[in-house]
């Protein structure tokens, strides 16, 4: 069950996602929630199954990708247009 499990999380990532937009919560709260929720499930499996490769720290990195961006010139260019609008 394990390996059924870890061979197809991406598909049950997906129908957990559109089961819960249906069910009526927030996009932004589902989309969050099911990213880290899948993100632990991962991880958990990633000591039984030598197909998926997730680790803890991986998850630290994420906070300094999004101020990269954020920190980017060009990319500042996008909300300053729309905000002219």
């Amino acid at each position: 069950m394990i390996d059924l499990i870890a061979h197809n999380l991406a598909p049950i990532m997906f129908v957990t996602v559109m089961a819960m937009l249906l069910i009526g919560y927030p996009v932004a709260f589902t989309l969050a929630a099911g990213g880290l929720l899948f993100f632990v499930i991962g991880v958990e499996l990633s000591h039984i199954s030598s197909e998926i490769r997730l680790f803890w720290p991986l998850l630290q990195s994420h906070p300094e990708r999004i101020y990269g961006i954020m920190y980017n010139d060009t990319l500042l260019a996008i909300p300053f247009f729309t905000f002219m609008g």
